[in-house]
């Protein structure tokens, strides 16, 4: 006998089960390629070789972000467009990678 509570606790541990899955070298690549793609779009192309994103050779899950100040709010806004389309552990990252630039970028202003 199923019940409602049988498929809620099914769907929860699959969720669980797959909680990790975002967190590979390559998935963490295609969202800041995308993230990067977005940002160029956004802005003229002058502005847009200003953003380079680099994946570190050796270190897969190491990333260089190299973006001048005045792309700074088309990067963040790059961003946050693309978390909800993250799976979850990647939201998380890059909810991470998203503070860490605010961080970074208010206390060059300071």
């Amino acid at each position: 006998m199923k019940n409602g509570i049988d498929d809620l606790i099914l769907d929860y541990c699959a969720n669980l089960s797959n909680i990790g899955e975002g967190l590979e070298p390559d998935v963490l690549a295609y969202w800041y390629k995308r993230i990067e793609d977005r940002s160029k779009e956004m802005c003229s192309t002058e502005l847009g070789e200003k953003i380079i994103f680099k994946q570190d050779r050796i270190l897969w899950m190491k990333f260089e972000i190299n973006i001048s100040k005045r792309t700074v709010p088309l990067v963040l806004d790059s961003i946050r467009q693309c978390i909800p389309l993250m799976p979850y552990s990647t939201s998380l990252y890059f909810e991470k990678v998203y503070q860490v630039i605010l961080d970074e970028f208010n206390r060059e202003l300071v």
